[in-house]
C-alpha cells in the first residue's frame, strides 16, 4: 500500500517523475536513466539525521550522494510520507528553496510558532497514530502502560489502554486526557508527545542503508575508512559512510553461511582478514574470491549487522543492482533473502536493477503470496512463506526518457510480462534475422 509520494521535475536525468512509494520499490531501466538518482533521493528523505537536524541541508545531502550538480533553477521536488492522513515526513524544493518537516522535528516548529486549533488537531493525529502502533506491540505497550500504572487513580485509564490494545482499536488522546483528568490545552498535548518520543525513541528512529553498486570497493577500504574521512579524499560521502558501517559489520559478524550460493559456502572473519570457505578445509581470501562473492558479501554483512543492533531502527534498505556478477539462480536466492530480511515490521526495501531475471524472480514471490492464500502448505514447500511478497506492498517502475512508467499490474498482482519478455523478444528477433540471411 502507498506509504509515500515523490514528485521530481528537472533534476539530472529526471524530467517529470510522479511515483507512489510502497514498502518495496523496484526501478529498472537502461544506464543513466535515473534509477540510482531516485533511489538516492528516497534515501535522503527517509534518513533520520536529515529529517531531524535542520543544520543538515538538502544541498549537503546531494553532495554526499554525488548528485548536487543535478540541481537546476527550475528543479521541483516534493516528498510526502502520509499514513492515516498524518504527514509523518514532508519535503519540498521549489525555486531554489528547500523546506522539510517531520513528526519528530515538528515539535520545535510548534514551540516557535503561534499554536492554533489546526496545529492542535494535527498534533492529536500524530499522537493517536503513534499510540495505535505502539500499544499493539507488547514491549511498547508495557512502556506506555508504565506512564499511567503508578497511580491508583488512573485505573480507568489503564483499563482503557488494555481494552484498546486487545481490540486493536484506534486510541484517542482526548479520551486519555479525560480519564487522566488532564486539561486539553496545546501545552499538554506537546508535553505528552515529547514523553512518548522520549520513552519510545525506536518508533521514531529511521535510517537509510544505501548499498551502492561500487560495494566491492568496500573490501579495499575496510581498515582505512576513518583515515579517508579525515584526509578528505575525493570519494563520494555515501560510499565512505557505508564503508564505515561495513567496517562495523565485519567486526560484528564473524561467520555467515552464504546459502544463496550453496549450502557449503560460508564467510568467515579471521584476525584482520575475511575469507570464503568452500568447504571445511578450502578457503580463499575474500579479495581473491569470485567477483560474485565480493559483490554479495557486503549486502549480506550489512543486513545481518543491522539485525544485530540492540536499538530498533526502522531501516530503509537501498540495494543497487543486486544482480551484479551473480548467476541467475543466485540472483533469485538473493531476492528471496532480501524480502525475508528487509520487509519486516517497519522496514522498507528499494532495488535498482538492469536485470529481467530480478523482475522474474520478484514475480515468482508475488505469485507465491497469491497462491499461498489457498494452498499455504504446498506453496511453502516451493517457496518459504517468509519470502512471499504481498502485491499491496510492492510497486515497480521502468525509467525511460526522464519519466517513470508503472509496470506493476495491481489487478493481477504481477509485474507486466511485456517488461520481462521484452528483452528476450529483442534477442529472438535479432536471432531470426540472422537465420534468414
Amino acid at each position: 500500500m502507498e506509504r509515500a509520494k515523490l514528485i521530481v521535475k528537472n533534476f539530472g536525468p529526471l524530467k517529470d517523475i510522479d511515483i507512489e512509494v510502497r514498502e518495496m520499490v523496484t526501478f529498472i531501466g537502461a544506464q543513466a536513466s535515473g534509477k540510482s538518482t531516485l533511489a538516492k533521493l528516497l534515501s535522503i528523505f527517509e534518513d533520520e539525521n536529515f529529517r531531524r537536524d535542520d543544520l543538515i541541508t538538502f544541498e549537503d545531502e546531494l553532495k554526499k550522494y554525488n548528485i548536487f550538480s543535478y540541481l537546476k533553477p527550475d528543479t521541483f521536488i516534493l516528498y510526502d510520507n502520509v499514513t492515516k492522513n498524518v504527514c509523518l515526513n514532508h519535503f519540498k524544493h521549489e525555486n531554489g528553496i528547500s523546506n522539510k518537516s517531520g513528526s519528530t522535528n515538528w515539535l520545535n516548529y510548534t514551540k516557535e510558532q503561534k499554536i492554533d486549533h489546526d496545529i492542535i488537531s494535527i498534533l492529536k493525529d500524530y499522537i493517536n497514530y503513534d499510540l495505535t502502533f505502539t500499544i499493539i506491540k507488547a514491549e511498547y505497550f508495557r512502556k506506555v502502560l508504565a506512564l499511567f500504572s503508578t497511580n491508583e487513580k488512573n485505573k480507568d485509564l489503564v483499563d482503557y489502554l488494555v481494552s484498546s490494545r486487545n481490540k486493536l482499536a484506534d486510541i484517542s488522546i482526548d479520551k486519555i486526557f479525560e480519564l487522566g483528568n488532564i486539561e486539553k490545552k496545546a501545552e499538554n498535548y506537546i508535553s505528552f508527545y515529547e514523553i512518548i518520543i522520549n520513552i519510545l525513541p525506536e518508533v521514531y528512529t529511521f535510517d537509510s542503508i544505501y548499498i551502492p553498486a561500487e560495494r566491492t570497493f568496500l573490501h579495499l577500504i575496510e581498515r582505512n575508512v576513518m583515515g579517508l574521512l579525515k584526509s578528505g579524499v575525493n570519494i563520494p560521502g555515501h560510499i565512505l559512510n557505508i564503508g564505515n558501517e561495513y567496517e562495523k559489520a565485519i567486526h560484528t559478524i564473524k561467520e555467515l553461511p552464504i546459502k544463496i550460493i550453496d549450502k557449503k559456502t560460508k564467510y568467515k572473519r579471521e584476525g584482520q582478514k575475511s575469507y570464503i570457505y568452500h568447504n571445511e578445509n578450502e578457503k580463499v581470501d575474500l579479495l581473491e574470491s569470485a567477483s560474485g562473492l565480493q559483490s554479495v558479501i557486503p549486502i549480506l554483512l550489512l543486513i545481518e549487522y543491522s539485525k544485530s543492533l540492540k536499538e530498533e531502527y526502522n531501516f530503509n534498505f537501498v540495494v543497487e543492482e543486486p544482480e551484479l556478477n551473480l548467476y541467475p539462480k543466485a540472483q533469485h536466492e538473493l531476492i528471496k533473502y532480501l524480502i525475508k530480511n528487509c520487509l519486516i515490521e517497519r522496514k522498507n526495501l528499494i532495488i535498482t536493477t538492469h536485470s529481467p531475471f530480478i523482475l522474474a524472480s520478484i514475480n515468482n514471490l508475488l505469485l507465491a503470496h497469491d497462491k499461498g492464500q489457498n494452498n499455504p502448505k504446498e506453496v511453502n514447500k516451493i517457496i518459504k512463506k517468509e519470502s512471499w511478497l504481498n502485491p499491496k506492498n510492492f510497486i515497480a517502475y521502468e525509467l525511460k526518457n526522464g519519466k517513470a512508467k508503472k509496470i506493476m499490474n495491481d489487478k493481477l498482482g504481477q509485474i507486466s510480462e511485456n517488461m520481462i519478455d521484452g528483452v528476450s523478444d529483442a534477442f529472438a528477433n535479432e536471432f531470426d534475422k540472422l537465420l534468414d540471411l
